[in-house]
């Protein structure tokens, strides 16, 4: 079963309540949940490429891949604003903005944990791994409709 819900203090706002959950089989994992049409940017597309791409498959960030496939970075329409500040930005790479720490999940992982990094890190989107490559990214829209599809708890 469950534990006792772990409160997390954020000054400012309520307490929120996350349960822990424990693994066992038949639990929901992030492959069930995640988006496996990857939208993916490489680490010398321009700034200005990058917002065209986002906004064409209207998503508000991706992951930045490089040629060999490797996830190198992650880059957000919040990022990107900068460029708003100054146009000269819009010819530079997308590798001067990107996240290169990125949080990732293995596909096998509970959609817990997906949930619990989502609220911790207030974060919007997270790459999905197999075997070291990603194979999907899993949002926070994609869990929400995951949850009202099935009416599963995770």
């Amino acid at each position: 079963g469950l534990q006792q819900p772990t409160l997390l203090r954020d000054w400012g706002r309520p307490p929120i309540a996350i349960p822990l959950v424990r693994s066992f089989a038949g639990m929901y994992q992030v492959k069930d949940a995640m988006n496996r049409k990857i939208v993916a940017i490489v680490p010398n597309a321009t700034v200005e490429e990058a917002i065209r791409t986002l906004l064409e498959h209207k998503i508000s960030g991706a992951p930045v891949i490089d040629k060999e496939g490797k996830l190198v970075g992650i880059i957000s329409q919040f990022q990107l604003l900068e460029v708003l500040y100054d146009p000269h930005i819009r010819t530079q790479r997308v590798q001067q903005f990107m996240t290169k720490d990125v949080l990732t999940l293995e596909d096998t992982a509970l959609l817990g944990t997906a949930a619990n990094l989502f609220v911790l890190h207030r974060i919007h989107r997270i790459p999905v791994l197999s075997s070291g490559r990603v194979v999907g990214v899993i949002s926070r829209s994609d869990l929400l409709k995951y949850f009202l599809e099935t009416g599963e708890q995770i």
